[in-house]
């Protein structure tokens, strides 16, 4: 079986995820020179590479690492486009910025999409590009990973601001 990770999370985070002690992913990091206190943050890549010490099959939610490059992109300059389906997803996005702005921006009442926080812009352009290109997932799976998404890397209120902006945008998308 394998197990999916967040983009990043805390080394309790990762035991809980893992199913593993605080104390035995702690010394898997510093064996691997990596931060180990159990309130470190760990990216998932290395994460990845934890897990397969421990025996563990695991992988990164491809939304998260798109989310991870798209604010990385607006934070910190150009990454490397991550690999596979995180990859396809970064690339529809930036194909279609300014439609999918324009889009989100058309039902984000009082809201210009560069006003919002830069996690909840990328989340919202995650989902909307998914919600129009990829009919095979429900609505219901974007949606609850957008929300996911947000509640995990944004403030507070984020998860329902992206809920709300979502449900509007799925209505004029799939009906």
């Amino acid at each position: 079986m394998t197990v999916t990770l967040p983009g990043s999370m805390t080394v309790s985070e990762l035991a809980s995820i893992l199913d593993r002690g605080v104390a035995e992913v702690a010394i898997v990091l510093a064996d691997m020179n990596e931060p180990s206190d159990q309130d470190d943050v760990v990216p998932g890549s290395v994460a990845i590479r934890v897990a397969a010490k421990l025996g563990v099959e695991a992988r990164v939610e491809p939304r998260d690492l798109a989310l991870e490059y798209l604010y990385a992109r607006e934070t910190r300059g150009d990454p490397a486009v991550p690999d596979g389906r995180a990859g396809d997803i970064v690339t529809g996005v930036l194909d279609r910025l300014e439609e999918l702005d324009s889009r989100i921006e058309s039902v984000a009442q009082h809201w210009t999409v560069s006003r919002m926080p830069v996690i909840d812009r990328n989340v919202l352009r995650i989902a909307l590009h998914e919600l129009e290109n990829d009919p095979a997932v429900p609505t219901a799976v974007i949606v609850s990973e957008a929300v996911r998404l947000a509640s995990t890397y944004s403030t507070e209120r984020s998860a329902a601001f992206v809920n709300g902006v979502l449900s509007s945008l799925a209505r004029t998308v799939r009906g």
